[in-house]
């Protein structure tokens, strides 16, 4: 039985050219009009934090985040529209990634839901922060992990941009310092997950790397 190709939205319809080599292999192909974002989740919760001219700290809550580089340790998050973290992390040049846990999700999610051009986030939320210990970034004290990062590269793509940065220091809770591989305990950290308009978080831990490998 051939495999069937599945045609969603617009983006995959300009792959229809592709029917007839398809056809001719086999393939069982329907279409599906139902309109998907061009999406992936789940994602991990962080919260970008720079400076205002007011000096006064300022986060925004983003879930387009992941290390592109180890050896030279490099993180990107992307972000879209017009939006006051962009603005600072191009004049300040340097940016926190804060994670998120599930205990942080009233704040987090005030964060993501309120814009920094006309109010003062922590303020208002009564969050407790602290300047970075290398670099002039504002630090929740409530992150059980913060990068410091330097920005070093930005990429526009369509309507949104990926902002690169080296990380120059890394603050974390105690009981995370033990981050060697397979060490990270998930339950402990309890992380927020998101996927589009809800939070989650984990239920436990499945296998580990290499258990495919044991017969069983």
């Amino acid at each position: 039985m051939g495999k069937g190709l599945l045609f969603r939205n617009e983006i995959d319809r300009s792959y229809r050219d592709a029917l007839p080599c398809a056809i001719a292999h086999g393939a069982c192909v329907c279409y599906d009009e139902i309109s998907l974002k061009p999406l992936t989740f789940p994602q991990p919760v962080y919260l970008i934090g720079t400076w205002k001219e007011d000096s006064a700290p300022n986060f925004a809550l983003v879930t387009w985040i992941t290390f592109c580089s180890v050896d030279l340790p490099t993180l990107m998050f992307a972000s879209r529209g017009k939006k006051l973290t962009r603005e600072l992390v191009r004049k300040n040049r340097v940016f926190s990634a804060n994670l998120v846990t599930v205990p942080m999700l009233r704040t987090a999610d005030y964060f993501g839901t309120h814009s920094g051009y006309n109010s003062d986030k922590c303020r208002e939320t009564q969050a407790a922060f602290v300047r970075g210990a290398l670099l002039d970034v504002p630090v929740l004290e409530s992150s059980p992990r913060v990068y410091e990062c330097e920005l070093t590269d930005m990429r526009e793509s369509g309507d949104g941009c990926i902002y690169i940065g080296t990380v120059r220091n890394i603050l974390a809770d105690r009981a995370l310092n033990d981050t060697a591989y397979t060490k990270i305990d998930m339950g402990v950290l309890d992380p927020l997950i998101y996927a589009p308009g809800r939070y989650y978080r984990l239920s436990g831990e499945i296998g580990e790397v290499g258990c495919s490998q044991i017969r069983l």
